[in-house]
């Protein structure tokens, strides 16, 4: 038995299961151990780690979760919350238990989080605030799930397939952990810039009025043909690269064109701009197709022009269903748009494309191909 302030033998470590001398002969798992245990890591910590094949992991997660954890109920006193309004934040911001037998327990840290957000609350109403929470929470959830995807795809799953050590696996893992500082440092400015933009667009798409939920944009959609059939015979790898590389350049294409990537709906993209011409040319780009070996997906879109209701982020009405379904009126590589569309965009060509009986909609719609 080792004696405080002594690091335990590779026998300690193989006497708690920790350690076979044979089968970690080259892994690196001895180094691994002395390293954790360095870090402060009982064996007792080490021993449940293994169970869930958590050991790599076991600095990073007390990176993330590690040091005082406040009950919900010392946190909401902690926060100075109302009980329930501090439980329907804590839901409206995605915090949750991955263990479903036990609650979530706190930061200090987070209970301050939590705080200033409820003094900050009491400027707008209740429903709203929650609104402005549920789209954080998401935002943020979405953000962690493409970190992790960046660090598994580009780091530990080549690491794995090099056959790298376990030791050298921690020190990858550990490294990235340190850089979520610097991530989370970098928002503040990113964020001060979208909220900018998005005051820019809002006010060239404002109708005038008191209320603030009826806007003037260009909304557009491109889908792509075939992409659900080739889909089905990639290989997961081959999949994730062509989902990569279809979401980069829908971004990047439309961002250049001067409009903004609303969502992407599996092989489907939907934009918006204010300013008809623009949204053209962000949906022209999107049309030039992709290529995948030696089969093809097609693009097909559709655009529409007039009010749009805009709430947390997204955007609703007749204006966006028309979009929508015009993508199903288009034939591939057509990009479909409304006659008021048309209308909208100088310095845009069409050519009549006759009139459509669409779904949902009483009449016939006039629309036109985009040319150019």
């Amino acid at each position: 038995m080792s004696y405080a302030g002594e690091m335990p033998t590779s026998e300690e470590f193989a006497a708690a299961g920790l350690y076979d001398p044979v089968e970690h002969a080259h892994t690196g798992r001895l180094e691994l151990l002395n390293w954790l245990d360095e870090k402060g890591f009982s064996i007792d910590e080490l021993v449940t780690a293994i169970a869930w094949e958590g050991l790599q992991s076991l600095t990073s997660d007390r990176w993330f979760m590690g040091g005082e954890r406040l009950t919900r109920d010392e946190a909401v006193v902690a926060s100075g919350l109302a009980p329930d309004d501090f439980d329907r934040f804590v839901t409206a911001f995605g915090i949750a238990s991955t263990d479903r037998e036990s609650p979530p327990d706190f930061a200090r840290s987070e209970v301050e989080m939590l705080a200033g957000y409820g003094a900050l609350a009491s400027m707008f109403s209740d429903a709203e605030t929650l609104s402005f929470f549920r789209v954080m929470g998401s935002s943020m959830g979405r953000i962690a799930e493409a970190a992790l995807s960046l660090f598994l795809t580009d780091v530990e799953a080549q690491h794995l397939s090099s056959g790298g050590s376990e030791f050298e696996h921690a020190l990858k893992i550990d490294e990235a952990t340190g850089m979520v500082d610097e991530l989370a440092l970098g928002l503040g400015p990113l964020l001060r810039r979208h909220i900018f933009q998005s005051v820019q667009r809002s006010r060239q798409a404002q109708l005038g009025g008191i209320e603030r939920f009826q806007f003037r944009y260009a909304v557009g959609f491109v889908d792509l043909v075939g992409f659900t059939e080739i889909a089905g015979r990639l290989h997961a790898r081959d999949l994730a690269v062509f989902i990569r590389e279809f979401e980069g350049r829908a971004h990047d294409v439309v961002t250049e064109a001067g409009a903004r990537v609303v969502k992407l709906i599996g092989d489907e993209v939907m934009f918006v701009s204010p300013d008809a011409a623009a949204a053209c040319r962000a949906g022209h780009a999107l049309m030039e197709g992709f290529g995948l070996d030696d089969e093809r997906v097609v693009p097909r879109g559709g655009l529409a022009f007039g009010e749009v209701l805009v709430r947390s982020g997204d955007y609703y009405g007749s204006i966006v269903n028309l979009a929508s379904r015009l993508v199903d009126e288009a034939v591939p590589q057509e990009l479909l748009v409304t006659a008021e569309l048309a209308d909208a965009a100088g310095g845009c060509v069409f050519e009549p494309a006759g009139r459509r009986m669409v779904k949902g909609f009483d009449q016939p719609i006039a629309v036109h191909t985009f040319v150019s």
